[in-house]
């Protein structure tokens, strides 16, 4: 009976990617090579060779390599590790440092420096180290997955050199060496399985290997003598000499390490940060081109190095660093981490951050089989086990159980033994049988046969079981049933179960000695059951608008009848389908117009090896996917680390979580929909960001590029600097918004975003200039509302002034200061200027303190307001935020109180017009929430 594994392989072998190793040497051959012609190996496929072709071959013999060989071919082929690559950590982190928004940052850093302004050097320094050390901290590569699949390689091995058996590392076997596997090995190479030294001459009983960490299998796999086995399986049963062809990197498992190694996917939010960022700079960049025309060319400034001397860089560190998405990426890597500890909470411990906002966008599910969707564990449906008449399930469940030998722990044996429900009370001493002898498995006859005895009465019988034609066909009344049972068989094989026939015949001997009457007993259905909450998992995936395909490394019967069971759909493909259609090139593939088609309606793939899973996922993304898979296994760790979202199971290989996004914490996939939906929740929070961050750009370098060239207006840095920290910091409250989670697979939408943030950020620009005209060059805040007037003009200053001295008992503002100390003041005996040219100056500076104080809360209220519009379609009136938007909202107004008197040193009018502050702001507040939202 052929399992589907090596069903699997013999499909694959005619493939492009063949099972066969390519042997290449770590250095150039030279022209004596000790192995043959290097374009003969990598045509050769080691499983269809014979023993005596892979020896020449190799240039080996059973003996063994003598040392002077083994070191010869190690220097050839290299150690029998996989590659490993170190980064330097210093290098790591200062690549977080290079990027256009960094490059931005690290240029206002320097214009500060120069200007001698170290308060908004030390903020943007800070700033930018904070955004690189988050980075840092939470960055996940393919280094883990590689050192998580060498960490699985046996450590250590016995080999024969010089004909004497040696235990040596693994690392130092090369190609032509001899090993000894046995029970509980791990095999550190790819090796061809030599044969026995019997009496007879009859092949020996078969080792069992286990792979179901390299192909999925979900039965260890009979291996005979001139088969092969692959590096990183588990030998379950048997003791065998085995000939190394194929080492390190080149192996079965170092391919599939390759792939991982090869993989350098670059995050979905990294590219969105990009393009967003991009956007910002080229607004940055234009209005900086603008002032410089405009300040030098215009206004004619001058400019010399150091604090205040020059007044057109500090007008362009307030575009730079105002316009500049400051914050961004920490405010998105803090969402994306405080969502992934929600997820933690459900069970889904999140590796890579942005996997998360990657699982937002997921629109298709590629899922193994083996351990993900099904339990990995062989079972029997009793619902359709089929016994003959006269006997019931329970007493064809007992011979089934008679027939196995679970000393040798075969997984088929151990199913049959366990299944059946008086197990504890059959065998000797506790029940009446007794095993006499045991007749393992070999490919030629396709069954086992246990001969038992009944010790209460003495009765001896043989039990037969394997293949149901060849049990079937011994039957004594094999033609009177013959056609009912193989109609049977062939509804189990179009289920995918795995059919075993049982046999019984009275008395020892050999199974067909003379006078042998069997009895064909039935059949039994064997299968690896979905899990429990698979089918439930599917169908919330379908709600939730994704498909999920089975990728699976069993036949394709198997893998259509678990598809059925789940729901999932009918449509699975052998693996062999996409290859010719690859193959083909253009033209109609299966009725779809490209490969591309038909991996996009296909419900799943059988028979498939890591790099088919790798190509499937690949193809999906090649269409515009979003692809997510999930595996358990070191062959689905290529998939995964090349899927948008790696999700490896409860239960995987440390291989497969190295190279997974995600990894599960309890059993089955009904975390996976808790975890999209959570996902969609924090991307709706980063959506709301990025409109945010977009049209706060467009607001500060339109708002302070107007007010430049407009009025020669001058605005403290580290006002702008306070504002960028103060607002995105409360724009952390955002990870805790309450939200609605999309039913529909999320997606950057970015020319709506940057629409949506053109069009608030112009408006608020709007807003800011109305209320800076209104303020700065009329009279209407001191006529409308009796308050102190911000109006700069001389219009209004000059009569202004006048007053205030004829109030404070001078006759003639045209004196100079000094001589006015009696009404003015000792403050002012140094003072050559006039009264009236001192107050003057003084206004201005006062007023415009005050008036940079009142943009400085317009433009910080209502950017922060602007947060309660874009997080919803609807009026934001009509929408509830979370508690803790709001919180931060109104704590982060308590700043302005820090201001002073609006970034400029107190002077003797300023605790007095504190009162007309305080009500401009309420004003203010009141035309935010009312007007803009």
């Amino acid at each position: 009976m052929s399992s589907a594994v090596e069903l699997a392989m013999e499909a694959a072998a005619t493939g492009p990617a063949d099972v066969a190793a390519v042997i290449q040497p770590a250095s150039n051959a030279s022209a004596e090579e000790p192995i043959a012609n290097k374009q003969q190996e990598a045509e050769v496929d080691f499983a269809k060779i014979s023993i005596k072709e892979a020896f020449t071959l190799l240039n080996a013999t059973a003996a063994g390599l003598s040392d002077a060989e083994a070191t010869e071919r190690l220097a050839e082929f290299g150690p029998n590790k996989l590659p490993e690559t170190a980064t330097n950590p210093v290098l790591r982190f200062l690549g977080y440092l290079w990027n256009p928004l960094s490059w931005a940052m690290e240029v206002a850093a320097i214009l500060a420096l120069i200007l001698l302004d170290f308060a908004d050097f030390a903020l943007i320094l800070a700033l930018l180290l904070l955004n690189a050390t988050i980075s840092f901290v939470e960055e996940s590569n393919a280094d883990k997955a590689i050192k998580a699949l060498a960490g699985a390689l046996a450590p250590k091995c016995r080999a024969l050199r010089g004909g004497k058996v040696r235990v040596m590392d693994a690392v130092h076997i090369v190609p032509g060496d001899v090993l000894i596997v046995r029970l509980g090995d791990i095999v550190p190479a790819d090796i061809k399985i030599l044969g026995e030294e019997e009496e007879h001459g009859e092949e020996g009983a078969p080792m069992q290997i286990d792979q179901a960490a390299l192909t999925g299998e979900s039965l260890p796999v009979k291996k005979f003598t001139g088969d092969v086995a692959y590096s990183g399986s588990t030998v379950k049963q048997g003791e065998r000499h085995a000939l190394v062809y194929a080492t390190g990197v080149n192996t079965f498992f170092g391919r599939a390490a390759a792939l991982i190694s090869s993989t350098n996917n670059v995050a979905n939010i990294q590219k969105v940060m990009t393009k967003i960022g991009a956007m910002c700079l080229i607004t940055i960049g234009s209005w900086v081109v603008l002032e410089l025309g405009v300040q030098f060319g215009g206004y004619m400034h001058s400019c010399k190095l150091g604090d205040g001397l020059c007044p057109t860089l500090t007008n362009l560190l307030v575009i730079i660093v105002g316009g500049i998405p400051i914050a961004m990426p920490t405010v998105l890597s803090v969402t994306l981490a405080l969502g992934a500890s929600q997820l933690a909470k459900h069970g889904a411990i999140v590796a890579r951050m942005s996997a998360v906002e990657e699982m937002a966008g997921m629109d298709v599910l590629c899922s193994d089989k083996t351990g993900t969707l099904t339990l990995n564990k062989l079972s029997i449906d009793l619902t359709a086990a089929h016994p003959m008449a006269g006997i019931d399930v329970s007493t064809l469940l007992k011979y089934a159980a008679l027939s196995a030998d679970t000393v040798g722990e075969e997984a088929i044996d151990m199913v049959l033994a366990a299944t059946y429900h008086d197990k504890d009370n059959l065998w000797a001493p506790n029940g009446p049988w007794r095993r006499l002898k045991f007749v393992p498995f070999n490919p030629v006859d396709k069954f086992t046969m246990a001969v038992v005895q009944d010790e209460s009465s003495g009765k001896v019988m043989r039990i037969m079981k394997g293949a149901p034609q060849v049990v079937l066909k011994r039957a004594h009344d094999y033609d009177t049933i013959h056609a009912g049972v193989e109609a049977k068989i062939t509804e189990y094989a179009s289920r995918g179960y795995r059919a075993l026939g049982f046999g019984l015949a009275e008395g020892a001997g050999a199974p067909d000695a003379p006078g042998t009457n069997w009895q064909f007993l039935g059949l039994l259905p064997l299968f690896d059951p979905p899990r429990h909450d698979t089918a439930e998992t599917i169908q919330r995936c379908h709600a939730q608008g994704i498909g999920v395909k089975m990728v699976t490394g069993d036949q394709q019967l198997i893998g259509a009848e678990t598809a059925r069971q789940l729901g999932m759909g009918a449509n699975i493909h052998k693996i062999e389908v996409l290859l010719q259609a690859k193959a083909a090139g253009s033209g109609l593939v299966g009725g779809h117009a490209s490969v591309g088609e038909l991996v996009e309606a296909a419900d799943g793939f059988a028979e498939v090896f890591p790099e088919h899973k790798y190509e499937i996922v690949q193809m999906l993304q090649d269409r515009n996917h979003m692809v997510g898979m999930t595996g358990d296994g070191v062959n689905d760790a290529p998939a995964l680390k090349k899927a948008d979202v790696g999700i490896a199971v409860h239960g995987a290989t440390e291989a497969a979580r190295g190279a997974a996004d995600i990894v599960l914490t309890e059993p089955g996939l009904s975390v996976i929909v808790e975890a999209v939906i959570g996902a969609r929740m924090i991307f709706q929070r980063m959506t709301t960001y990025a409109k945010y961050t977009v049209a706060m750009t467009f607001r500060i370098c339109f708002t302070f590029g107007i007010l430049t060239i407009a009025y020669n207006w001058y605005f403290p840095t580290i006002l702008i600097v306070l504002l960028a920290v103060f607002n995105d910091g409360a724009m952390i409250a955002l990870s805790k918004d309450r939200v609605t989670p999309s039913p529909i697979p999320n997606s950057w939408r970015l020319r709506n975003i940057f629409l949506v943030g053109i069009v608030y950020g112009l408006y608020l620009t709007l807003s800011t200039w109305v209320l800076y005209h209104v303020a700065a060059k009329m009279t209407f805040f001191e006529d409308g509302l009796h308050m102190f007037s911000l109006n700069d003009t001389d219009r209004v200053l000059l009569p202004f002034c006048r007053n205030l001295l004829g109030s404070l008992g001078v006759s003639n503002p045209s004196a100079p200061a000094s001589s006015l100390t009696a009404q003015l003041g000792q403050q002012y005996a140094g003072v050559s200027e006039s009264a009236l040219e001192q107050c003057l100056v003084e206004q201005r500076y006062v007023r415009g303190a005050q008036l940079r104080t009142l943009i400085y809360c317009q433009v910080s209220i209502s950017g922060q307001a602007l947060v309660f519009v874009v997080r919803t379609a609807r009026h934001s009136l009509t929408t509830l935020a979370g508690g803790l938007t709001y919180l931060a909202f109104f704590g982060a107004q308590v700043r302005m109180w820090v201001g002073g008197c609006g970034g400029g040193s107190p002077t003797w009018h300023c605790l007095k017009y504190r009162q007309g502050y305080v009500r401009i702001y309420i004003y203010i507040y009141i035309c935010v929430c009312v007007c803009g939202w």
